[in-house]
């Protein structure tokens, strides 16, 4: 089966979206569930609130993030489970020694979710 070549742009955008260290940041920070806001991301990882708005921006365009209002404030997340599974991934990749224990805390994380 051939791959559709819009499917492969639309993946290469995924993977060059998650390919600059300031976007992979905000995944990781975003990784363990908790919403933050955008002034909350700000103050975590002392960057310019440009900067921060800059790289969310691109995120949520690709679906990685995903904001939702809350009265005044904005609180974001990941943008499915598919993000965090593309982040389970990468890090069992990165830390093989750790994987294992990484995806199983993670597989826990997922069960919470669906129950």
């Amino acid at each position: 089966m051939q791959a559709d070549p819009q499917d492969i742009r639309r993946a290469a955008g995924i993977f060059k979206a998650l390919s600059h260290p300031s976007r992979l940041k905000i995944v990781c920070l975003l990784f363990d569930g908790r919403c933050r806001t955008q002034k909350e991301l700000v103050q975590e990882l002392s960057w310019p609130q440009s900067t921060t708005a800059r790289h969310l921006a691109r995120l949520q365009d690709k679906g990685l993030v995903k904001s939702q209002r809350n009265g005044a404030e904005v609180q974001l997340e990941l943008g499915s489970h598919v993000t965090k599974q593309i982040m389970a991934a990468v890090c069992q990749w990165v830390h093989p020694e750790t994987g294992e224990q990484f995806a199983g805390n993670y597989g826990r994380l997922l069960n919470q979710e669906v129950e």
